[in-house]
């Protein structure tokens, strides 16, 4: 009886959780439309801006709808993703042999040029930019057999959050790849404001949020690290997390090798 209970319990669970995905599907696909037209719209409008002789108050306005709405539109594609995902199995992962080292300094240098000209130099190990530095210790001919679209994802999300909860002036983080004979880790350490300890195990929940403590709030839905553990138990692997509050923290991907 208590292990059909179980069992009863753990089905209910799915299924809520397959109805719950439904939802987010259609909520974000419903989006997906309505802002497409508000940022086609705003941004031709704003590409007129210097003929129209708009007033300061209208050409600020105009931008900050935009801005607002292209905003939206990334969170709602970060839903729509969250999806496909979650329906994903092991078969549907577009495998291939991968050099580390290239692909972390192409998340680095996306990590970093949001929105001001990127200052490296392409053959260098550190990328920065306005204070954030990225050191990657990785060796040149180090390769991992995995979907590159998605480990870059995973790179991208854990070096954003890096320099998101980090309120230093100067940002330092350090990526570090390793081969330990029957699997391959990639370590992001960041030197920021770290993780509470009641808050670690809650991290990788969907929808969760650690709160910024510098600002009192952080963009996005909570989805990130969720993903990023999806992704990891589908190639057969694990993401770990080791921090220490107000020292920083180390998220490390570990990926086995097949045999």
């Amino acid at each position: 009886m208590e292990q059909e209970a179980k069992k009863n319990e753990v089905l209910k669970t799915l299924q809520g959780e397959e109805a719950d995905n439904r939802m987010l599907s259609l909520i974000s696909h419903k989006l997906k439309t309505p802002l497409s037209i508000i940022n086609g719209y705003s941004e031709a409008i704003l590409s007129q801006a210097s003929k129209e002789n708009f007033s300061p108050f209208t050409s600020k306005a105009l931008e900050e709808i935009h801005k607002q709405g292209t905003k939206l539109c990334a969170l709602v594609d970060n839903l729509l993703f969250f999806n496909k995902i979650n329906s994903f199995t092991h078969k549907d992962l577009a495998y291939k042999t991968i050099n580390l080292k290239e692909l972390l300094k192409t998340c680095a240098n996306d990590a970093v040029t949001h929105d001001e000209e990127m200052a490296t130099m392409p053959s260098s190990s550190t990328i920065s930019k306005s204070g954030t530095f990225i050191e990657i210790d990785c060796s040149s001919t180090l390769e991992l057999k995995a979907d590159q679209e998605l480990v870059s994802f995973m790179t991208q999300e854990l070096l954003a959050n890096a320099i998101k909860f980090n309120n230093k002036t100067e940002k330092i983080i350090k990526v570090q790849c390793a081969n330990h004979g029957d699997s391959i880790s990639i370590s992001i350490r960041d030197y920021g404001t770290g993780i509470r300890p009641q808050d670690v195990e809650k991290i990788f929940e969907r929808f969760h949020q650690v709160d910024d403590y510098f600002t009192g709030q952080v963009d996005g839905w909570g989805l990130g690290l969720t993903i990023v553990k999806k992704i990891m138990e589908l190639h057969g692997g694990t993401i770990s997390v080791v921090s220490d509050r107000g020292l920083g923290s180390i998220f490390t991907l570990s990926f086995p090798i097949a045999a």
